[in-house]
């Protein structure tokens, strides 16, 4: 017998989701095994009890993850220690409408893969679309084989003597606000490994300490602000004005914070507190302060964040911090996407917008596609619990905006679906840094200066 549930969250779109869902099952009842559903999406940790104590009273000698939208890893974590049964995700593939990102769901995989490789259980994906036969023999797949995975997806770097360079590399001091989310192991650290071999310090701040900061920011220095940004965002005026102050006073939260006590990038809790405590987004604060190239990444993701530092050293360039959202087989491209987090330039000369955030419904996020252009990506990973550098190169593609915030449709050259499922299966984070410009080399002979070791794809 074969165990099958669905994954799901709230704040995106459940009924689309619930669609799908409906469709994958359909599919997989075709296939003519004996698979038992859970009927029920798991959103919450009583429906996620519920689907424990379901497959207790069941003999199943294998799991399908239904991912149907983004979700943290709390759940699935939680499920293969009661279980302890081989697992196999099923995403969705989104329209590239240039709306709502609606799901997430592809983001969602990533960030379960990354948790359970490092409690060192493997598994494997499908994206569900019109690929039906494809879709067929990978479920069929799972179901007959043994766990024979490959477990080694990347390829490590050797630097020789002749190729390297000194490389200058200054001490960053990162600013943690908040604590990073439940179910969020991607965005975990060690303090230690932090001083000794990345010669990092984290300062921890609250989030009341930043929002009685930006409460108390001058009402003439929010308007000058908004008149300034008005200059390049057109639409400002037609969103809700008490609310994009109030995201401005976060930039100069953040601003005063940053000047008084020299940090070097931030890790910012930005959700759910911002929208629901402060009353607006953080995006395009923290889209200012990376234009200022003081890395601000979310989900209080301090190794994201001190990716993008590293970024910024190197290149003298602002650098962001992204999802992998979608991935096109037949177009041989993927999606780097954020809620709304891209400096502004990032985006080509006067086509850069502001929006509400797509799930939240409040200001100031940007709203715009990235430019064209060759990119370096990179992560400063705890994939499978071991301190790593990860570098590969791409380029983004000129195309219109994929999803609303900020996102670039991304080639890394010849089979970049291969490339991106490695990504996925090797534990990397569901966050990767990337900045414009080729920089491979530099982060390799950074990483031989620190003694990390370095990988690619």
């Amino acid at each position: 017998m074969i165990g099958c549930l669905s994954l799901g969250r709230e704040t995106f779109d459940v009924n689309f989701a619930n669609e799908k869902i409906g469709l994958v099952e359909q599919r997989l009842k075709k296939l003519s095994y004996n698979i038992i559903f859970f009927e029920k999406l798991i959103t919450n940790d009583v429906i996620s009890e519920e689907a424990l104590s379901f497959f207790k009273q069941k003999k199943c000698k294998k799991y399908l993850i239904i991912q149907s939208t983004f979700t943290d890893s709390k759940f699935i974590k939680k499920f293969t220690k009661v279980f302890k049964k081989p697992i196999f995700f099923i995403s969705f593939k989104e329209k590239r409408t240039g709306g709502r990102l609606r799901l997430n769901s592809l983001c969602g995989v990533n960030l379960g893969l990354h948790s359970l490789i490092k409690n060192k259980i493997y598994s494997d994906f499908v994206i569900f679309d019109k690929e039906v036969n494809y879709f067929n023999k990978k479920i069929v797949e799972f179901i007959n084989n043994k766990d024979n995975l490959d477990k080694s997806y990347l390829k490590k770097i050797e630097n020789s003597g002749k190729n390297f360079k000194q490389i200058t590399y200054s001490n960053p001091k990162i600013a943690l606000v908040g604590k990073r989310p439940d179910g969020f192991d991607t965005c975990d650290y060690e303090v230690s490994e932090l001083k000794n071999k990345l010669h990092t310090n984290v300062s921890k701040i609250s989030l009341k300490k930043l929002f009685k900061i930006s409460s108390k920011i001058e009402k003439n220095e929010i308007i000058n602000t908004k008149k300034n940004i008005g200059k390049n965002f057109k639409d400002l005026k037609n969103l809700n004005q008490i609310e994009v102050e109030k995201s401005i006073s976060l930039f100069h939260g953040l601003e005063k914070i940053q000047k008084k006590e020299k940090f070097d990038a931030f890790a910012v809790r930005c959700w759910p507190e911002m929208f629901t405590e402060y009353g607006c987004a953080s995006c395009a604060p923290m889209a200012m302060m990376n234009e200022k190239k003081i890395s601000s990444a979310c989900e209080a993701d301090v190794l994201g964040s001190l990716s993008c530092n590293i970024l910024n050293q190197l290149n003298n360039k602002p650098s962001l911090l992204v999802d992998i959202v979608d991935l096109d087989i037949k177009d041989n491209t993927a999606v780097f996407w954020h809620c709304g987090l891209a400096p502004i330039s990032m985006a080509e000369k006067n086509k850069a917008n502001v929006t509400v955030h797509s799930n939240r419904r409040k200001p100031l996020l940007h709203d715009f596609a990235l430019k064209p252009g060759k990119i370096t990506i990179f992560r400063v990973s705890k994939s499978e619990n071991k301190l790593k550098f990860f570098i590969a190169r791409g380029e983004i593609i000129k195309r219109k905006k994929s999803f609303s915030g900020t996102s670039g449709v991304v080639s890394l050259g010849k089979d970049t679906n291969k490339k991106i499922k490695k990504i996925f299966l090797s534990g990397l984070e569901h966050h990767l840094a990337f900045t414009y410009g080729n920089i491979f080399k530099d982060i390799q002979n950074l990483g031989t200066k620190l003694q990390i070791p370095t990988y690619t794809i």
